[in-house]
């Protein structure tokens, strides 16, 4: 395993689930949405700046102090875990709403399956330990995700007239 490149790899990720997540807060009109995606963008950014840390220390020293990571969000809703009940009565137009979950979706399932991957490939128990709860965490967002789109799909597909019936 090349550590280098899979901290630019992982470094490159967060950062791209930082923007999506930070452009997503910006335009949603749903307060719920606003504040989840800036809470996920917020654990993109924490996760980022471990990354960069550990990268720096192993590039100088050859060391890899592994920090923790706090946890700064749960998705405790099942339901609807970032939109809001009414967003759910408007979804007609909500275009770049369920683009963005969408897309969301793919990065997280990608972050997840990657760190589960570096995890499985590292002999250091530390590093080993730091990617499995990194997966963990990625994974976490990636099923809230999931969860969030069935929830609307259905309605969404209904209320756009993309079903024929």
């Amino acid at each position: 395993m090349d550590l280098k490149q899979v901290f630019e790899k992982a470094m490159q990720g967060e950062i791209e689930g930082r923007e999506l997540y930070t452009i997503a807060a910006e335009r949603s009109e749903d307060t719920k949405a606003r504040q989840v995606f800036s809470f996920l963008a917020q654990e993109e950014d924490s996760h980022f700046e471990a990354l960069k840390g550990m990268y720096h220390s192993y590039l100088r020293d050859e060391e890899l102090p592994v920090p923790e990571l706090p946890r700064l969000f749960d998705f405790e809703d099942a339901t609807s875990p970032i939109f809001s009940r009414e967003f759910k009565e408007r979804l007609q137009g909500k275009h770049f709403e369920m683009s963005a979950l969408s897309i969301a979706l793919k990065l997280e399932r990608d972050s997840f399956e990657f760190y589960g991957s570096m995890a499985d490939e590292s002999d250091d128990t530390q590093l080993r330990a730091f990617f499995e709860k990194l997966s963990a965490w990625e994974k976490d967002h990636y099923d809230a995700l999931n969860r969030e789109i069935a929830y609307l799909e259905g309605d969404y597909f209904t209320e756009n007239r993309f079903s024929p019936f």
